[in-house]
């Protein structure tokens, strides 16, 4: 069986990529359909979504605006990079920011002045430390792989041996049960773990580095997925991403139930095939609140089933690329 997304990429180019546009110079997006101005998740994310497609490809005076577009949301004093009407935490707005700036090859216009707290390894571990892992391992992840990201999309900001007492940290948070993060989670593992541990898992994937208790992660997120072939009643989008990368990176390194992740991932593109990428799925899925960061889980989600069952059975006229396989977070 194939999976033809021709169809829906035309949809993106031909009807979304216009609507959400404003006008004007390059990099100038609302975030979702209808807005009138523009915001962080929505030039970040067609940033993403283009990339993805192969369709960014600005240089000279469109990269400029481009620059100048992510430039708006930047506070000079602190460095964060920042919506107006906050939805995230400042540390994903900024990580999410550096990262869609790294595709167009475009520095941040001021210093990161916020990350010299977070500079010293002392430091890191007591922020990571801080965090919640029992009950908002996911939401904070935002945080403890957002701070990672900036530093990774920044280099000299850190110490050397940073990254050696960030991982030390991480390693030790995975629960030997289910192959995620957190604690005092059930031992088959829980959505919040999902969507929490793939914010590190692209950061390990980063520095090529492999997390901990591959098997039980993969039979935990198998385990885990509902009989509607999402992860989550809410959140389908996003938290499918996070399980299907989760699946599909950790088989890469740990030959474990591979036939079983194949029968996923189908199952997976059946269901957005049906709900999402046809009929009137496309303006129900991302005509609405964050339409456009809606729209980067999905683009993001085809082009790793893409790369996991090949281009001759996820069709489209050009591969897709994943923007985690240039550089950290999303």
């Amino acid at each position: 069986m194939s999976y033809d997304l021709r169809p829906f990429i035309r949809w993106i180019v031909d009807e979304f990529e216009p609507s959400v546009r404003l006008g004007g110079p390059a990099g100038s997006y609302a975030r979702q359909v209808g807005q009138k101005e523009p915001e962080l998740y929505g030039v970040a994310d067609m940033a993403c979504i283009l990339y993805t497609l192969g369709r960014l490809r600005p240089g000279g005076e469109q990269r400029r605006q481009w620059a100048d577009s992510f430039a708006q949301f930047q506070d000079p004093r602190t460095g964060y990079i920042v919506e107006r009407s906050p939805t995230h935490d400042k540390l994903h707005n900024t990580a999410f920011a550096l990262a869609a700036m790294d595709l167009l090859d475009i520095p941040p216009r001021h210093a990161l002045a916020f990350a010299r707290q977070y500079a010293d390894p002392e430091a890191l571990r007591v922020f990571l430390r801080s965090l919640n892992w029992t009950d908002r391992v996911y939401p904070e992840s935002h945080k403890g792989a957002g701070l990672a990201s900036i530093f990774a999309l920044s280099p000299g900001l850190c110490a050397a041996d940073w990254f050696s007492t960030y991982f030390l940290l991480c390693d030790s948070l995975f629960d030997p049960a289910n192959g995620m993060m957190g604690r005092d989670k059930p031992p088959g593992g829980d959505s919040d773990q999902i969507g929490g541990t793939f914010h590190y898992h692209f950061i390990y994937e980063h520095f090529h580095r492999r997390m901990p208790y591959p098997q039980a992660r993969i039979d935990a997120i198998l385990a885990l997925q509902q009989p509607d072939g999402y992860w989550h009643p809410a959140n389908h989008l996003w938290l499918t991403l996070d399980a299907i990368y989760m699946l599909t990176r950790t088989l890469r390194y740990a030959h474990h139930r591979p036939a079983d992740v194949e029968r996923v991932v189908r199952r997976v593109l059946d269901v957005l095939m049906a709900d999402v990428l046809s009929g009137d799925g496309p303006h129900r899925h991302f005509g609405g609140k964050m339409g456009v960061h809606s729209l980067t889980a999905v683009v993001s989600l085809l082009a790793e089933a893409q790369q996991f069952l090949g281009a001759h059975e996820v069709v489209s006229d050009w591969p897709l690329r994943l923007v985690l396989d240039r550089r950290p977070f999303i």
